[in-house]
């Protein structure tokens, strides 16, 4: 199976989905997209594909796929895991520019254990 990288190097995969019944050979074509978070690849479809075959095919590609109005993401992924991070040389720095991070830390409530 193709890994992502070859996929990005690429710029589209071939893939094969069941649209109605009917078994079909799509090319999705990486497209990056500037967002919030930075600059995303996003896998483009032309043609319809159902969305049950969109989420099967993140899945397995372990890249955002999306078409029109519909964006998926691997489980348990976002946007974020797939920003691509700015770089720059400014007078001879190289410089990173990444997003900022925020810690949050749940607390747990303590019980008030009276008992009669």
């Amino acid at each position: 199976m193709i890994g992502k990288d070859e996929i990005l190097r690429r710029g589209y995969v071939d893939v094969k989905v069941y649209v109605t019944g009917l078994r079909q050979s799509h090319r999705l074509e990486v497209v990056k997209e500037k967002t919030s978070v930075g600059v995303v690849p996003f896998l483009m479809c032309k043609h319809y594909i159902p969305t049950a075959e969109l989420v099967r095919l993140a899945e397995m590609l372990q890249l955002p796929v999306k078409h029109k109005d519909v964006v998926v993401f691997p489980k348990g992924k976002m946007a974020i895991h797939f920003a691509e991070r700015a770089e720059k040389t400014i007078r001879g720095v190289h410089v990173v520019v990444q997003q900022d991070t925020v810690e949050a830390e749940i607390e747990a409530e303590e019980e008030s254990g009276q008992e009669s």
